[in-house]
């Protein structure tokens, strides 16, 4: 019995050193993270899951670097894994989202955001990033609705206004999208050029014209 109590605790006290390690080595990994080393960030990520396979923060940066290296199928992966592992991580849902439209599946980004909006009502950026998956799929009243609900949260948030812009423009809402535009512009001067060109007749869209200005959206938020 004694000898069974002795191997009982030489195991636990095992596993939570492991379980240090892994700490420690995930640390390290964001240390990687911050300065932008995302193969060594991968790296120290890998080692800390292979310590500590019950890591959902460390599948969930993973994924984010797997993400920045265009490793967007083991980004999925690694967010799916980190989602089993903490049903509630709101990010992972929405990292998910985007890593799926970088693939082109724009209804499944979609129905992870929808996810995290339902764990999180409050949650800009999927509803945002949701904007833009309807934008691609040009379902253009699906877009309006959610940069809105983006603009409602973060009324000083300039995408949200100019990608509300685009979605008006294609819906037929010309003097809308006017209105959408100047308040970008009012809130970022970058977009100076973008507004100007939208509206003196210089054609960014070359090669197709019958292209919409549905190209020009501005890019999602991780």
């Amino acid at each position: 019995m004694k000898k069974l109590l002795l191997l009982v605790s030489i195991s636990f006290l095992a596993l939570c050193l492991y379980g240090q390690h892994a700490i420690r080595i995930y640390n390290k990994g964001n240390r990687m993270l911050q300065k932008g080393n995302y193969e060594k960030a991968r790296q120290l990520f890998s080692k800390a899951i292979r310590l500590d396979r019950f890591f959902p923060e460390a599948y969930y940066n993973r994924a984010w670097v797997r993400s920045e290296l265009k490793d967007y199928a083991g980004a999925i992966s690694d967010c799916s894994k980190a989602i089993d592992q903490n049903p509630q991580l709101t990010g992972a849902y929405n990292n998910r989202g985007r890593d799926k439209d970088a693939l082109n599946d724009h209804t499944g980004a979609i129905e992870d955001y929808t996810k995290a909006i339902r764990l999180d009502t409050s949650y800009i950026k999927a509803y945002y990033n949701r904007g833009i998956s309807w934008l691609e799929l040009e379902k253009y009243e699906e877009a309006i609705a959610d940069f809105t609900r983006t603009i409602n949260l973060a009324p000083q948030m300039p995408d949200a206004w100019y990608n509300r812009g685009i979605a008006k423009e294609n819906s037929g809402d010309y003097t809308g999208a006017i209105s959408d535009f100047s308040v970008s512009k009012k809130l970022d001067l970058n977009y100076t050029e973008t507004y100007r060109n939208k509206f003196a007749g210089k054609d960014q869209d070359k090669g197709d014209k019958n292209s919409t200005a549905g190209s020009g959206f501005i890019k999602r938020e991780q």
